[in-house]
């Protein structure tokens, strides 16, 4: 009766342990297989972590594609308004004109900061981190804000040594005025140059081969260098060029002493003026014929308009897509809008301003007032510099987004790749032969049938029922 009893109950574990086997998998614990079930317990963390990635990256490319599509909506507008400062800087218009074209302009601007607020369910994709806060406001009110002279590629060669062609960033001067004239001050170097020096005296300097004014005494011709002005390896001519184009000549303002000057001291991030006099020292003489200093006084000169607030923040949203280390910029799924609108004089590295998010939006309102004004010579010289400024801003933006989307497509393809890998290691470390399952199935099941049926022909009664 034992012996019965035992095998009867190996032949149901045996049945047992093949009808859990019904599911596909041989393995539902580790006595199973030991080998194989630590195998297969690896294979399914794989298999987490590859479809974990797969759903970040699959949420990662539906923003970007969401920010893909409104920059690319921001660019008609943007080119529009590039268009239209052309046609208002080239060609001869009347008042009429000027007025007809600045309402154009003005629909653009409408319509791009209405496309910065652009959302993906309750998400704002151009705030940064801070995606449920609306990042563009434009105020109803007009502001005081500040001029700057923006350098064409010849101006940016001399004076600042870089080369500016299609850059989605402008080199600009502080504009500054007194009744005597107009002035732009280098915020970069502390000296403020004469309106007829910036636009024409260099180019006397360029032709005696003087190529750029910067901060290097090693020098003193080609390049022309700020330490060497004085020096008297400079000849008289050269001189007398700079002293009648530099205010300042000989005493530029200290900008490296943030204590002395800071573009911050006098506008805020977005160009608004905050105290519109500047006082610095320039050369002199006393009554006795010696060199000596005096204190001269200028206006920072202004355009009064509306304003644009960025109320996000600058930080990155990173979506991980593969195993390894974090890749802090190609793992970034979103734009700010530091990104989208750049920064300019008033709150770049130099300013002592925080980025504003909005300097491009607001620099688009001052061409647009300009033009509003019929500034022809402003347009010329400094307007379509701008708007195109703003539109490369905008096409960079979208030209970063769109290579982030295929690097994530392509990464998405691996991870799909992958997991087919992954599961094929699974299905063959876990997984049963469904027709050999099938057979010891029926098998095993006849046998428990057959002893059950033998048991209770040939076993006592009260004991068969015990069983």
């Amino acid at each position: 009766m034992y012996n019965y009893k035992t095998a009867l109950n190996k032949a149901y574990k045996n049945q047992t342990k093949l009808f859990e086997q019904a599911d596909g998998s041989k393995l539902h614990r580790g006595s199973d297989d030991p080998v194989a079930y630590s195998r297969f317990l690896r294979y399914n963390v794989s298999k987490a972590e590859n479809e974990q990635y797969q759903r970040d990256v699959e949420n990662g490319v539906s923003i970007m594609k969401t920010a893909d599509a409104t920059l690319s909506n921001m660019l008609v507008h943007s080119k529009t308004f590039v268009e239209k400062t052309v046609q208002a800087a080239n060609t001869y218009n009347t008042s009429a004109d000027f007025e007809s074209i600045a309402k154009e302009m003005y629909s653009c601007i409408e319509e791009i900061v209405s496309l910065s607020n652009t959302q993906q369910g309750d998400r704002y994709i151009f705030s940064g981190q801070k995606d449920i806060t609306e990042p563009f406001t434009m105020s109803e009110e007009y502001y005081n804000r500040a001029l700057s002279k923006t350098l064409d590629a010849a101006q940016t060669k001399f004076f600042k040594g870089q080369v500016s062609e299609g850059d989605s960033y402008v080199y600009q001067m502080l504009h500054l005025e007194d009744d005597d004239g107009e002035y732009y001050l280098d915020t970069e170097n502390g000296y403020i140059y004469t309106k007829k020096f910036l636009e024409e005296g260099y180019k006397e300097l360029v032709t005696m081969d003087y190529t750029v004014i910067k901060e290097d005494d090693t020098q003193t011709k080609s390049p022309l260098v700020k330490g060497a002005i004085d020096d008297a390896d400079n000849n008289e001519e050269t001189k007398a060029l700079l002293q009648a184009g530099i205010v300042n000549y000989g005493t530029p303002i200290d900008v490296s002493d943030t204590d002395t000057f800071t573009v911050s001291m006098y506008i805020n991030n977005k160009g608004v003026v905050t105290t519109d006099q500047i006082s610095f020292s320039v050369p002199d003489t006393d009554d006795e014929g010696n060199a000596t200093t005096s204190t001269k006084t200028l206006k920072i000169s202004s355009v009064y308009q509306q304003i644009v607030t960025y109320s996000g923040d600058t930080n990155n949203i990173s979506m991980v897509k593969r195993n390894g280390a974090n890749d802090n910029l190609s793992d970034v799924v979103n734009v700010t809008g530091v990104d989208v609108f750049a920064y300019d004089i008033f709150d770049n590295d130099v300013s002592g301003n925080d980025y504003s998010g909005s300097a491009y939006l607001n620099d688009m309102i001052t061409v647009y007032q300009k033009v509003l004004a019929g500034d022809e010579d402003w347009l010329t010289s400094d307007g379509v510099t701008l708007a195109n400024a703003a539109h490369n801003s905008i096409t960079l933006a979208q030209t970063t987004i769109g290579s982030r989307i295929q690097l994530y497509e392509d990464v998405h393809n691996m991870l799909t790749s992958q997991n087919e890998t992954i599961t094929e290691d699974i299905t063959n470390v876990s997984g049963v032969d469904v027709a050999e399952l099938a057979t010891r199935l029926m098998e095993m099941t006849s046998i428990y049938n057959m002893s059950l049926s033998m048991g209770g022909r040939i076993l006592p009664v009260s004991l068969a029922d015990y069983l």
